[in-house]
Formats: structure tokens, sequence, C-alpha cells
């Protein structure tokens, strides 16, 4: 697992120009998968392009450069006050971001082991965040681990994890 740097985040859900809405990640730039890059004035042409290309799942934002990178991957995250990045909305249940192989860490998090990523989902309704990791081949234990957090510590490249985030209907 990639080490990241630690860091609070607050999610903020912000309507697009697009039939999708964008999730902002202020503070944060998220490291891989770099697949186009182009100047813009408004964070919000970030989000309406990565909802636009098939390739896109996230993106940040240089505030400093005024310059949007988009991204088919994430490896890991760093805290950065010049940056502020996104996700693009992905999940069946909703507006929210569906994440494979990728593991969100945060504050005050509640971890139980669960047989199955269904049952974390249902666990974490009122955390709105989650992971869940399958359980590990080489040991006997039926349970893989699942992670319920309100805020947003770290993002990393865990094979087999899956996160979702799910920001509040309102």
């Amino acid at each position: 697992m990639i080490a990241t740097t630690v860091f609070g985040l607050m999610m903020m859900h912000v309507g697009a120009a697009s039939i999708q809405s964008c999730l902002f990640l202020p503070n944060v730039m998220l490291n891989g998968g770099t697949v186009d890059e182009f100047q813009t004035d408004d964070i919000t042409q970030c989000c309406v392009q990565c909802s636009s290309s098939s390739c896109c799942i996230a993106y940040t934002y240089d505030t400093v450069k005024k310059r949007c990178y988009l991204k088919n991957a994430i490896g890991f995250s760093t805290e950065d006050f010049s940056k502020t990045s996104g996700l693009k909305p992905n999940s069946r249940y909703g507006k929210g971001v569906t994440l494979k192989n990728v593991k969100i860490l945060g504050d005050q998090t509640n971890r139980v082991e669960l047989r199955s990523e269904e049952e974390c989902r249902q666990y974490c309704t009122a955390y709105q965040v989650f992971s869940w990791g399958p359980p590990n081949h080489d040991q006997m234990i039926r349970s893989g681990e699942c992670v319920c957090t309100m805020r947003i510590k770290s993002l990393s490249y865990e094979y087999g994890c899956t996160s979702e985030i799910n920001p509040a209907q309102g």
C-alpha cells in the first residue's frame, strides 16, 4: 500500500453545467494517471470535461496555474492548499462515487469485519463513506475489513478494495 500524506478534508457537493454533479475535495492533489490537461479559469470546466470523457474518473485543479489535470487512475493523494480535486459520480446508488482498488481512510473511523461489500455498504449508511477490503486468502478469516468514516484523511491504491462516497441527499 502506498503511504499518503495525512489530511482532513470536507466534501462539497456543487452543481455543474452538465447532467452529473461535481464532488470537490478541497486542498487535495490526486497523484497518478493524468490523461489530459488544459488551462481553465473555472474548476467547473474540469468537472464538465471529466463527466464527458469515458477515460476520466477524477481530476485535480491547480488554483495558482489555473490548470486542470484529468485522471484515469488514483495512486495516492497529498495535501496541497493550491489544489482542489474532484471525483466523477458513477455510483449505481445515486450521485455518489464508487472507487475500485482504492482505499479511503478517515478521521474517527469505525472498523468492523464483515463478509461482503454489500454488508459494509449497509453498515456504513450513516457515515456516507466506506471502504471494504476482501479477506486475506493467506489466512482462514472469511470476513473482510469494513471501514466507515465521515471525513476523508487519505486515498491510496489497494488491490481488491472497494470504496464509496455518497453525498448527503438534499
